[in-house]
């Protein structure tokens, strides 16, 4: 049986080529490069999804210039989104244990 293809793609910082999957895709609109969700159509760039060394504005200058700035914060106001569940009751459905629900109170 033949492995179903899986295209590469190749990080605009670290320039490592990895599996599709595993990048966040910049996408250039007319307002600049963004970050965008869903199915995008253009021009795009790649970054390692799982490498926030990736994200440093230093890295980013060299692809997006005056844009690294919004971008280096745009990156990590994500990961700290998907890092910190939202409420209570999303943090029991990650399997993650937020220390308030793990602490029990006996009076």
């Amino acid at each position: 049986m033949p492995e179903q293809h899986v295209p590469e793609r190749t990080c605009a910082a670290c320039r490592r080529k990895r599996p599709q999957p595993e990048f966040v895709r910049l996408t250039r609109t007319p307002q600049g490069w963004q970050l965008l969700a869903g199915r995008r159509q253009g021009r795009g760039s790649y970054l390692c999804a799982d490498s926030p060394a990736c994200w440093q504005e230093k890295k980013l200058r060299r692809a997006f210039g005056a844009q690294a700035t919004r971008l280096c914060a745009e990156l990590a106001r994500r990961q700290e989104q998907e890092d910190a569940p939202a409420t209570p009751q999303a943090a029991r459905q990650s399997g993650r244990r937020d220390t308030l629900l793990s602490q029990t109170v006996t009076p």
